[in-house]
C-alpha cells in the first residue's frame, strides 16, 4: 500500500527541545577545516553528514533532479547542513519512514527535494561574520529563513523550533557550510505533513513563478504581457527571473509616473513590458552547470544577453551599465529551468524608453536653459497658449533664438521696444505670436541628420523657412529677410521634439509687413 507522509506527532516536533550537537553520542565529529573540496565532497568526507549525502542522492533518483550536480558546480552556495541525528529525529516523527530510502516515489522524493533546497542559499558564500540578527535569506526552495543571534547562531524555519549552528564556516571550493542540529522545514512541507495537498513538483515555469512568493511581481508582469500561454508551453526555456526587489528598483528608475506595473497601460508600454520579459527568456534549457561566458540569444528577437564570468560564478549583462547577479539557480520546471536574478534585464529599447522619460518638454528645456530665458519671456508675453502647445505631445521642431538674438531684434525695433514687455497691445501681442510660431514646425522632430540643403519647411505660422547647409557643415535657417540665422547648438532632444538653438530671431514676411 502506498505510504502516506504524515507526522506521528507534529506538535511534538514543534515543541520538543532538540539535543544539541555538543551533547550527541552518535556523531563524533572533529571541527571541520577549510578545504578545496566542493560542498558535496565536503559532506561525503564527514561521517556525521552521511544522511545528508544519502538524502541528496535519494532526491536525485527522480528524473530532472540533480542536487548533487548543482552543489558540485561553481556556486557560490551557502548550505545549512543537518547532521545525521537531525535526520534521525525527523524520520522518527514520520509514519512509515524508517530511513531515507523509504522516499521511493516521485511524489515523496519531490517533498525531500523541497526540504533539501530549503537548506541552500545560492549566489553567496555567507560566513558567520556576514550573518546578523534578524537577517532574512531566501532559499533555493523559494521560502525564507531568518537568522537569530543570541550568543549562538540559530536558524528560524517555518516551525517553532530553531536549528542551532553547531559548526560554522566550513569552507568549500564552491561556497560555505554551516552544520546545524535540525532539519529545516518550509511551510509548504508543513502543509503537506498536515495533509494539505502539495503543489505538483516540476510544474511549468509559470507554475513555479506563481508558487514563489519573491516572484509575485514577475507573475503580475507575465500576466499583463499575456505571456502565460507562451511560458506554459512545451519549451524548453531558461528564464532569468527577476525578484520583486528587482522590479521595485526598475519602477524607481522609471520615476513618479510608474508606481506599479499597472501603470504600463498603453499599447506601447505593454509591448515594451512584453519585450523586456522576452529578453529574460532563452529558448533552451540551460542549467547553472551549462552556463558559459558569451553572448546568448533571447526570445526578444535580435537581442542577446551576455553571460559574464565573475570569480567562481557568472553575472548577466544587458544593454545597461549594471549586470545582474544570479541569486538562485536550477529551479527545475516541466518545460525548462529558472534562475533568479537581482535586476530586471533591459534591452536597448528599454534603455531608450527610460532615457525618454528623463527628457523635459521643449518648454521645460527652454526654462532650464539660461540663454533661452527671453524666448520663455516671449512665449509668456504673447499670451496665446503657445507655451501650453509646446508642452503638448508634439512632436515639434523648434528653432530657438538666444537671448542675444532677441536683444538684437529689440535694438532693430527702436526706442519703443526696450523689452518684450513692450509688446503690450493686442496688435503687438499678435505680432509676437506671428514671429514665435514662425520658429515652430509641427508634426515632426527634425534632427540635423533629417535636414538637407535647399529644404523648405512649413512653419506653424504658415510661411516656410529654408535650410542652407554650408560646405563646412554649418546649418543656416533662411527667413524672409536677407540675413540668415545660424544653428549654434543642434539636436537638443526633448520629450516632445527637438530644439535647434539659433543666433537670430526669424522674421516671416507677415511680420516684416507689420513692422
Amino acid at each position: 500500500m502506498k505510504k502516506m507522509l504524515r507526522l506521528r506527532n507534529f506538535l511534538l516536533l514543534l515543541t520538543i527541545t532538540l539535543v544539541t550537537w555538543s551533547c550527541s553520542d552518535d556523531d563524533d565529529v572533529e571541527p571541520m577545516t577549510a578545504n578545496e573540496l566542493t560542498i558535496v565532497e565536503t559532506a561525503q568526507a564527514e561521517d556525521a553528514l552521511s544522511s545528508l549525502v544519502a538524502a541528496l542522492t535519494t532526491a536525485d533518483n527522480s528524473e530532472g533532479t540533480d542536487l548533487v550536480g548543482t552543489l558540485s558546480s561553481d556556486g557560490p552556495f551557502t548550505v545549512f547542513a543537518p547532521t545525521n541525528d537531525a535526520f534521525t529525529t525527523l524520520l522518527n516523527q514520520l509514519d512509515d519512514f524508517d530511513s531515507l530510502s523509504d522516499f521511493d516515489t516521485d511524489e515523496e522524493r519531490a517533498i525531500l527535494t523541497s526540504i533539501l533546497t530549503y537548506h541552500v542559499v545560492s549566489g553567496v558564500a555567507a560566513s558567520s561574520s556576514d550573518l546578523n540578527n534578524g537577517m532574512v535569506v531566501t532559499t533555493v526552495q523559494g521560502e525564507d529563513l531568518t537568522i537569530n543571534i543570541d550568543g549562538d547562531v540559530f536558524i528560524d524555519d517555518a516551525t517553532e523550533v530553531d536549528a542551532q549552528v553547531v559548526i560554522a564556516d566550513v569552507e568549500a571550493s564552491n561556497g560555505i557550510v554551516h552544520v546545524i542540529d535540525k532539519v529545516l522545514l518550509p511551510q509548504a512541507i508543513i502543509d503537506a505533513l498536515n495533509g494539505e495537498e502539495m503543489p505538483e513538483e516540476n510544474g511549468t515555469l509559470v507554475d513555479i513563478v506563481v508558487a514563489t512568493e519573491p516572484l509575485s511581481l514577475l507573475e503580475t508582469a507575465v500576466i499583463k504581457a499575456d505571456l502565460v500561454a507562451t511560458l506554459s508551453s512545451e519549451g524548453p526555456f531558461t528564464v532569468f527571473a527577476p525578484t520583486d526587489d528587482a522590479f521595485v528598483s526598475l519602477l524607481d528608475i522609471l520615476g513618479d509616473d510608474y508606481n506599479s506595473l499597472d501603470d504600463f497601460d498603453t499599447d506601447e508600454e505593454i509591448a515594451l513590458l512584453t519585450n523586456i520579459l522576452l529578453y529574460h527568456v532563452i529558448a533552451a534549457e540551460v542549467k547553472s552547470t551549462d552556463l558559459a561566458a558569451g553572448e546568448v540569444a533571447t526570445a526578444f528577437e535580435n537581442n542577446s544577453v551576455e553571460v559574464i564570468s565573475s570569480g567562481d560564478t557568472f553575472v548577466i549583462g544587458d544593454a545597461s551599465d549594471t549586470d545582474a547577479t544570479i541569486t538562485g539557480v536550477d529551479i527545475m520546471a516541466s518545460n525548462g529551468v529558472a534562475h533568479t536574478i537581482d535586476k530586471v534585464l533591459l534591452p536597448q529599447a528599454a534603455i531608450d524608453f527610460v532615457a525618454s522619460l528623463q527628457l523635459k518638454t521643449i518648454v521645460d528645456t527652454a526654462v532650464a536653459t539660461d540663454d533661452l530665458s527671453l524666448l520663455v519671456d516671449a512665449l509668456v508675453q504673447a499670451d496665446a497658449g503657445l507655451a501650453e502647445t509646446l508642452n503638448g505631445d508634439g512632436p515639434f521642431t523648434v528653432f530657438a533664438p538666444t537671448n542675444d538674438a532677441f536683444v538684437a531684434l529689440l535694438d532693430t525695433l527702436g526706442e519703443d521696444y526696450t523689452s518684450l514687455a513692450d509688446f503690450d497691445t493686442e496688435a503687438e501681442k499678435g505680432l509676437l505670436v506671428t514671429i514665435l510660431s514662425y520658429h515652430v514646425v509641427v508634426g515632426t522632430a527634425a534632427f540635423s541628420t533629417d535636414l538637407s540643403n535647399g529644404q523648405s519647411i512649413e512653419s506653424f505660422q504658415g510661411e516656410n523657412v529654408g535650410i542652407d547647409i554650408k560646405e563646412d557643415g554649418s546649418v543656416h535657417v533662411e527667413d524672409a529677410t536677407e540675413e540668415n540665422a545660424t544653428v549654434v547648438i543642434a539636436d537638443v532632444e526633448a520629450s516632445n521634439g527637438v530644439v535647434h538653438v539659433i543666433n537670430k530671431v526669424l522674421l516671416p514676411q507677415a511680420a516684416l509687413d507689420a513692422l
